[in-house]
């Protein structure tokens, strides 16, 4: 979704954001992000947007603060720091993983299908030409899949806009925007609400 669709989503007053990893990388550009969404429910109270972190894309953050900080990271700071922006980290739970399954199985509906795209995944992402790429063996099977799926099945298991920079297979068919598109409709409402 471009700048002006979301600014109207955000204009109905109802909204649940869920922030894909990527979009949590900028940590304050995110907070301040946060901070504007939080003015406009302190202006009106016919804002009521939510701020969600599903727990893959949770686990993924906390994973590089961990490598980041170290003997430092304190889990119980990182909590708290969530909870005074009013985020809540949302559960994957047996309904996300039925919209993962029926999702990457529109996708690829077949095992043979699911498995070269895995393989070419795996070759992309060291860099390689999968057209040029002959003499690499393996089939794809024991290639990893993204956790990316769990976190746009979140947003479509809940009906939220997913807030991320990534276009891949995995957020095919998902509502969503960039991080840009949400901060300039934030901004825009922000302005309008203010005066």
């Amino acid at each position: 979704m471009n700048t002006p669709e979301v600014y109207r989503l955000l204009c109905s007053g109802e909204l649940t954001m869920v922030f894909d990893t990527n979009a949590l990388f900028s940590n304050q550009r995110f907070r301040k992000l946060c901070d504007h969404i939080n003015r406009l429910k302190d202006c009106d109270d016919k804002y009521q947007f939510n701020l969600v972190v599903p727990a893959p894309a949770h686990a993924e953050k906390l994973h590089d603060l961990k490598q980041q900080y170290r003997e430092r990271y304190d889990f119980s700071e990182i909590i708290k720091g969530l909870t005074d922006k009013g985020i809540s980290i949302a559960s994957f739970e047996p309904h996300h993983a039925d919209i993962v399954a029926n999702l990457v199985g529109e996708q690829f509906p077949t095992t043979q299908a699911w498995h070269t795209f895995k393989r070419n995944r795996c070759i992309a992402c060291l860099g390689l030409n999968t057209d040029k790429v002959t003499h690499i063996q393996g089939r794809g099977k024991t290639c990893g899949a993204t956790i990316d799926w769990l976190i746009a099945c979140y947003a479509e298991a809940e009906g939220c806009l997913l807030i991320t920079g990534d276009t891949r297979e995995e957020f095919k068919g998902i509502r969503k925007t960039t991080l840009e598109n949400l901060e300039a409709a934030v901004e825009q409402l922000l302005t309008q609400s203010v005066l």
